[in-house]
Formats: C-alpha cells, structure tokens, sequence
C-alpha cells in the first residue's frame, strides 16, 4: 500500500527551505487537544493583493490512529472546516493529500495513518489585516471514530510569525497531487458493466495503484475492486454503495497514487444501470 508523503519529510527538502526562507513568515494557533491527537491551524500571511490566505490543518495523530480523506465512506467524518465570524476572509476551501486505503471492521476507508496537514485556501474579502475564526470539525479513530471540534481565533497580518511555519504550509502545498503526472494516465471506460464504473490506470512497472473516488453531488461508491492487472496497467470496478442506481454519468475526483506518484483530477464516470 503506497503511504503518502508526510510533511515532516517534505520540510527537510533544503532547495524548499532556502527558497522559503526569505519569504514572508507565518503564524500558527495552539495545539487543541483531544483523544488521539492534537490540531492546530497554521497560515501563511499574504502579500500586498492577494486574492487568497493559504494555510493548513496540522494533525498529529498518535500511532495507530486516523483521520478520513474528504470522501469518508458511509459512516465516517470528513473534515470540515468554517469561518462564521471571521473578518477579512470567507469561502473555506480543504485541499487532500493522497490518501491511503486504511482496513476497519466497520468498513474500510480512505484516509491518513499517520501525522499530515491538510492544507487550506480562504477568500480574502477585503485589504489589510484580517481576522481568523475558524472551526475544524474531523473524526479522528481508533477502533471507532471519535468527532473532534477545534475552535481556532487568529489575528492575521502581513509578514508577521515564523520561517519554519511557512515552510509548513509551502511543504503541504507543494505536496498536493497535480492533475496531471507524466507516470499516471487515468481512462473512464464507456460501457462498463451493469451497476458499476471502470477505470483503467497505467502506471509505473512494479508499482501498483491505489485509486480513490469523491462524488461531490453525494454518489458513493465502494473501495474500488481490482478486476484486471497487466503490465503497468491495472483496471479497477466502481460499484456505488446505493444498489439499483440508473444510468448516468458522475463528474468525481478521482484521485491515484503509486509509488512516489499521485496525480488528481475531476472526471466523468460512466454507470450503467443494474436493467442494462
């Protein structure tokens, strides 16, 4: 199974650090405390005409806990943030490393193992400094998953805090999956069987996929099922948790990594219906 990469190993890359270090600082909230780990929000203040504060949701999890990706299957909690009372800011936006597919009695799902951060955008609604209250709703689990809410206030201003949390929040930045990757090739087939999708993916020799699935209209689907495995091709089947679902297409992100690859893009996935 293909871990993804953490940000503490993205912060000893020394071409990132000096390319940072002259940069504008960062500011970051206290750790909020709770079962299984710690969350803190970190921000990177923007420059002078910036449409966007970009920052990130630190998570550190204690070993053998979890948090879920954006797509959390059937029962599960996936993060949410908001910022209902901020000034300066509006329209949250959470951004997902590739995640990996973690085995649960309750059901398996996509989500993270280990310590991540997930990295965020905010709408700057007007000039200047600017004030961050914001609140992280998440599961975090064990054996079961326990809700966790953090309440975080932050007063934002131009270049003000540390180097070492800016280079937090360019590391998780820089980490996300791009939409395209010269390894990965992502192809939605057209006439899939009754009930499911297909998508084929090519990717390196001796390096398996992991594919995960997130359908913002509300469609869920299944962990993705193996049907075909060939030399640097590997065809998996989408089944939606929903039985009996008609005809349609679904614009998903669709989101695969494989060894030190991942990419991520919105496609339409084809499902036929169970009649034909």
């Amino acid at each position: 199974m293909t871990r993804c990469t953490t940000l503490l190993g993205a912060l000893v890359a020394l071409p990132l650090m000096a390319a940072v270090a002259g940069q504008a600082l960062a500011q970051s909230t206290d750790w909020f405390d709770t079962v299984g780990g710690d969350v803190r929000l970190v921000v990177a203040p923007p420059q002078r005409g910036d449409a966007d504060l970009r920052g990130v949701i630190e998570v550190r999890l204690e070993p053998g806990w979890k948090t879920y990706w954006r797509d959390p299957g059937s029962s599960g909690i996936p993060p949410q943030m908001s910022v209902a009372g901020s000034a300066g800011l509006a329209e949250p936006i959470i951004h997902y490393p590739a995640p990996v597919w973690i085995e649960n009695p309750y059901g398996d799902f996509a989500g993270y193992d280990r310590p991540v951060a997930l990295p965020f955008t905010l709408k700057r609604t007007a000039n200047g400094k600017a004030r961050l209250v914001a609140s992280v709703f998440m599961g975090i689990c064990e054996d079961i998953c326990i809700p966790v809410q953090a309440d975080f206030r932050l007063d934002v201003d131009y270049a003000s805090g540390s180097t070492l949390d800016a280079m937090r929040v360019e590391a998780a930045h820089a980490a996300l999956p791009p939409d395209a990757s010269d390894a990965l090739e992502v192809t939605v087939e057209p006439d899939p069987p009754a009930g499911h999708a297909l998508v084929t993916v090519a990717h390196p020799l001796g390096s398996p996929p992991s594919l995960f699935v997130h359908a913002p209209d509300g469609t869920q689907f299944k962990p993705p099922r193996v049907v075909e495995r060939a030399e640097g091709r590997t065809r998996f089947a989408l089944e939606p948790v929903k039985p009996g679902m008609a005809a349609r297409t679904v614009d998903a992100i669709v989101t695969v990594s494989a060894g030190d690859h991942a990419r991520e893009r919105t496609h339409a996935l084809h499902i036929a219906g169970r009649g034909g």
